[in-house]
């Protein structure tokens, strides 16, 4: 191989660069490390998994390189490897926490309380492991500074900040040595959250190397290399009295980790925040496989996890003769079931209410197989969708110019879900200024700091730092202003942002002046100011969630078993919404992953080798444009008064409850209670 033509150099562990351990990614301490392994990147020949990168060819063009990839042979000396989720399932354990919070939870004692109740639903629920599979594959483009040993790196990651100090950390230098750019990203969904192997190595190559190197996977290099969502199999025991009221909640179940990261696949948190029950028992453990680590994808855990709980609401509202709606309104709680938080605001019932009006469910018939139209049986369900705040540290920057422009700088992602848009809006309103006169900044570490675009957290966290720099920015421009200017001896609580500069609130617009009369005075041609998002205490003093009621229809070939998604709507409660184009396109993107969830998708992992079997969009099917119905979009619209612009995060809630609400729509529609994902017409044939 490396005698083949063109070849640069052929890395192996022989000759790679030495590399420490790369942090992970920890919920205790985020923005430590953002790697999705924490083990040696080629440090030696042990392998963990099938599909680790054992080597890696640099040529002068792509040909070369995967010409003289063939030509490498590799030998190996087998070993056991665990492999067998369900064999192993006795070898489970739980993790010290699920994301801060405990991996078990006891409150009264629901088994005794389960036995004796009124009624009662007790089932094992599974879903597989899926893939991210964003269009837009994962790329890296490294190169080092010769003379000053500076790295320059341009990634397709979501968490720009962190993947500069995790590559510092990795190759033993200081952050301020590293530059990481992310203009493009294309899609992530949480698989570019992480690093992977595939950056490290081709930042060690150009090293290597002494020349920019550049390094994209392949579609099946993506599902061999980085982490999807892991499988998981949960117990949902639910006991109510005669009036359907919860007496007992049990949660529990096991996923496939691995040793060497800290991501449980926090199943277990939609039952720790939605119905009220005084007794409540949930658990979670993780058993460790010899596969690639398992990483976020959209919603993780709670979309699985909304999936088992949803579906066993459903069951119970079955058994007891309550409408599954008004089953959830007689369960709701007045504070947080598990930390007795008080909510920060919560209007999912009326989130419900609107929903149900709009897609007509009480026209529904609960009696299962009652409705038909030709070959095809019809049938409605319902899930209630959550997912928890998030709010991270991030810093920014606004420079203001004599000619009465501002950008706005910070070190955000932009995958598509709108953030320069709704960044640029709300700088308009704080600065007071047309939109088209502010620019935004972002995708590059050398910006002022930002967390990550995952947990749907990046909205509010910049929000709160462009405020912060906007106050900061005033606070300075009042310093500036003349002695004869009304705006003279004025504190930052008495003046408003508008009309292209500062007035004092409740005066004409007389009583202010322009931000370019401003700099002229202070003989300046542009001010610029930084401002850091505060500590997010209201997650510390309260229940804080965005929450939503999905409403689907589906339609059963009684011949072939074929389901078809027939109409949904989402009715949604989260907090204000800045901007309703984009916010409902994240909504109805993260219904479409809810109906790929629920039907086709499955990533197969052969237990006897570890092999994925299935790592093409050819053999793992995503939902195309004919899988998917109209989908209409509610939202409340009503602001939190506790967070940032009273909004909450969108870019997840969509996908939780998903599955679930089209789980049971095939029940009321079949009769038949399907409570292993995907839904397959295997499992609905002779329906």
């Amino acid at each position: 191989a490396r005698q083949a033509p063109g070849v640069v150099l052929v890395m192996t562990h022989e000759n790679v660069p030495a590399t420490k351990p790369p942090p992970t990614f920890s919920a205790s301490s985020p923005g430590d490390g953002v790697a999705g392994s924490k083990l040696p990147v080629m440090q030696s020949g042990e392998i963990w998994w099938n599909g680790q990168p054992v080597a890696a060819v640099v040529a002068e063009t792509q040909e070369q390189a995967d010409h003289a990839a063939m030509l490498v042979q590799v030998e190996y000396r087998a070993a056991k490897a665990a492999l067998d989720f369900d064999a192993l399932k006795g070898t489970a354990k739980a993790p010290e926490s699920i994301f801060g919070e405990p991996a078990e939870v006891s409150i009264g004692n629901a088994e005794a309380t389960l036995a004796g109740a009124a009624f009662k639903t007790d089932h094992l629920y599974r879903t597989p492991r899926y893939n991210q599979n964003a269009i837009e594959l994962h790329g890296t483009l490294a190169a080092w500074s010769e003379d000053e040993g500076k790295l320059v790196v341009y990634d397709a990651t979501q968490s720009i900040t962190w993947l500069q100090k995790t590559l510092a950390t990795t190759f033993g230098i200081d952050a301020k040595q590293v530059r990481v750019l992310a203009p493009f990203v294309g899609g992530g969904f949480g698989g570019k959250g992480l690093m992977w192997n595939h950056t490290v190595l081709c930042v060690a190559a150009a090293k290597l190397a002494g020349r920019p190197v550049k390094l994209v996977l392949s579609r099946e290099g993506v599902y061999r290399i980085t982490g999807g969502r892991t499988l998981s199999e949960q117990r949902v025991a639910l006991g109510a009295d005669v009036g359907g009221v919860l007496q007992s909640l049990v949660h529990s179940g096991t996923t496939g980790v691995v040793s060497h990261n800290d991501f449980p696949e926090q199943f277990s948190f939609p039952p720790r925040h939605l119905y009220a029950s005084p007794n409540i028992w949930i658990s979670q453990k993780g058993v460790d496989l010899n596969m690639v680590a398992n990483a976020p994808m959209r919603a993780p855990g709670e979309s699985i996890g909304t999936f088992a709980l949803e579906s066993a609401i459903d069951e119970l509202a079955v058994a007891t003769g309550i409408d599954p709606i008004e089953l959830r309104r007689r369960n709701e709680p007045a504070k947080d079931p598990v930390s007795q938080a008080p909510f920060s605001m919560r209007h999912i019932v009326e989130a419900y209410r609107r929903g149900a009006e709009k897609f007509g469910w009480a026209k529904r018939n609960a009696k299962p197989r009652s409705q038909r139209d030709g070959d095809w049986w019809v049938g409605q369900g319902v899930a209630t969708a959550l997912y928890p705040y998030f709010m991270m540290q991030a810093s920014a920057s606004i420079r203001v110019s004599i000619d009465g422009s501002a950008e706005i700088c910070v070190a955000a992602h932009e995958m598509g879900m709108g953030t320069a848009t709704v960044q640029v809006q709300h700088a308009a309103d704080r600065l007071g200024l047309p939109m088209g006169r502010i620019s935004f900044r972002y995708g590059d570490s050398d910006l002022p700091k930002n967390s990550t675009a995952g947990g749907s957290s990046q909205t509010a966290t910049v929000v709160a730092a462009v405020t912060a720099a906007a106050n900061e920015l005033h606070t300075v421009l009042l310093k500036l202003v003349d002695k004869a200017s009304p705006l003279a001896g004025a504190r930052l609580d008495e003046i408003e942002a508008r009309d292209n500069g500062l007035f004092l609130k409740g005066e004409g617009k007389g009583r202010g002046e322009t931000y370019e009369a401003i700099l002229r005075h202070a003989r300046r041609d542009q001010l610029e100011a930084s401002g850091d998002a505060p500590m997010p205490r209201e997650m510390l003093k309260y229940s804080i969630h965005s929450y939503g009621a999905q409403f689907c229809e589906v339609r059963v070939n009684a011949v072939t078993g074929e389901v078809r998604i027939a109409h949904w709507l989402g009715s949604f409660d989260v907090g204000r919404v800045l901007n309703p184009k984009t916010a409902y396109s994240q909504l109805r993107g993260g219904i479409i992953m809810g109906i790929g969830m629920a039907l086709s998708e499955e990533t197969l992992f052969d237990e006897r080798n570890g092999r994925i079997m299935n790592p093409s969009l050819v053999e793992y099917h995503v939902p195309v444009h004919l899988d998917v119905p109209r989908i209409d979009i509610l939202c409340n619209d009503i602001p939190d008064p506790h967070t940032p612009l009273g909004l909450h995060g969108i870019g997840e809630i969509g996908i939780t409850g998903a599955a679930a609400a089209i789980a049971n729509a095939v029940y009321n529609a079949t009769g038949i209670r399907v409570r292993e994902l995907p839904i397959t017409l295997d499992k609905l044939l002779g329906s």
